[in-house]
């Protein structure tokens, strides 16, 4: 019997049933698929008759009774098919749902993921039968409000530890779906990030990060005495934690402050007493940016802020949010059309990929609309690293020590 008690309930679950809009009687035939699912003919009809007899379902036969050709049964008679299945019944798995995404919602209050929550009601109360995410799965939950919570920078393994006694349930499991709602819904994640990038900008780092600079300029950790880099012509590093309570205080003589997106770039570059010299691995975290933001309060006002990256998606991506998030009068350096064309005759072309040419042309570029036509008329893209070779064949005359004298 309760095989055809669960293909009754089957043939009634769907949207208007779950979100409670369905009502009156269902009339479905007795088919092979029905027969299929009772076990065979005989099982059918046993089970037919108990339900018969229970008052719950009324059938039509024919053959003097011994063949159903249809069964007819109420909508209102479904949870008690349930019952008697030993089965939930979907309407009220979907209002136990709505109450389990209600309560988290309610402790994401207030952040980026309240959005979130209410497509996710929204999709619960049309009975939507939702897979994604899972809607069993507390732990998902737990670490996706966390995530949106995070306020002190946190290692991922601690992270995973706090919120789920695990310390690699985290990376293996969550970290991915975790990753994607982020994705979609935070606006601190910029196209083009990767997975690594969106949890250290939520403050859930996956890797030692540090801070390098090469330049004159003075900065104090706390309430500590002022620290003065420019004894350190090689370079400068700071690790997270120092990141997360220094402060700079004085850019001395700085005139220009350069990003530098590739690291065989920035190692190229000699001391310079007006310029400092930024190493950007990629996407700033909030730390860095809180850190690198403060130098427009110790630089003089007429002081220039240039960034150096690849000519491609990444390197564009990067140039702009770096001047929405850090420095709004930051100019490209070297990633103009005159750079492209040496490079690009230089030999130092890498071929479009497909999808990212498809991306490239749906970017806003801003200023580097110009560099962005390029490369999608020639298909082409340039890498930080190929121009260093192509100097040092001698295919580019001015290197990377040569730059403008004030």
């Amino acid at each position: 019997m309760q095989c055809l008690t669960k293909y009754l309930i089957q043939t009634a679950d769907g949207p208007a049933y779950r979100s409670g809009n369905l009502d009156g009687m269902r009339h479905p035939a007795v088919d092979g698929k029905m027969i299929r699912a009772a076990g065979g003919m005989k099982k059918l009809l046993e089970g037919a008759d108990e339900l018969e007899k229970a008052g719950l379902i009324r059938t039509e036969r024919k053959n003097l009774g011994a063949d159903i050709v249809r069964i007819h049964y109420p909508v209102s008679a479904v949870p008690e098919l349930c019952r008697r299945a030993g089965v939930e019944d979907p309407r009220e798995r979907q209002l136990r749902w709505i109450r389990t995404a209600g309560k988290w919602a309610g402790e994401a209050e207030g952040t980026f993921l309240e959005p979130y929550y209410e497509v996710l009601l929204q999709r619960l109360a049309a009975g939507q039968d939702v897979k994604k995410p899972d809607m069993e799965d507390e732990d998902f939950f737990r670490c996706l409000n966390r995530a949106a919570a995070v306020d002190t920078p946190v290692w991922r393994r601690q992270f995973s530890k706090e919120v789920l006694h695990d310390s690699k349930l985290f990376e293996k499991k969550y970290q991915d779906k975790v990753v994607t709602v982020l994705d979609q819904y935070s606006p601190l994640v910029e196209e083009g990030m990767t997975a690594d990038d969106i949890l250290r900008v939520h403050g859930i780092k996956t890797y030692s990060q540090t801070l390098e600079w090469k330049g004159s300029l003075i900065y104090r950790i706390g309430n500590g005495s002022p620290i003065d880099s420019s004894v350190n012509i090689f370079g400068t590093v700071i690790n997270a934690q120092t990141l997360e309570q220094a402060v700079p205080s004085a850019a001395p003589g700085i005139r220009r402050i350069m990003l530098i997106e590739n690291k065989a770039n920035y190692e190229s570059m000699d001391f310079r007493a007006d310029t400092l010299y930024i190493y950007c691995h990629g996407f700033f975290s909030p730390k860095e940016i809180k850190f690198l933001g403060a130098l427009t309060e110790t630089t003089v006002e007429n002081t220039e802020y240039l960034h150096w990256g690849d000519m491609d998606l990444g390197g564009i991506r990067i140039f702009l949010y770096n001047q929405k998030r850090l420095f709004p009068k930051l100019k490209p350096y070297r990633m103009d059309g005159d750079a492209y064309a040496d490079a690009l005759a230089a030999g130092a072309g890498i071929s479009l990929e497909k999808e990212k040419k498809e991306k490239l042309q749906k970017l806003d570029a801003g200023c580097m609309e110009n560099l962005k036509e390029l490369i999608l008329e020639n298909e082409m893209e340039i890498e930080q690293e190929s121009l260093l070779f192509a100097e040092k064949q001698g295919s580019i005359k001015c290197d990377v020590k040569c730059e403008p004298e004030y």
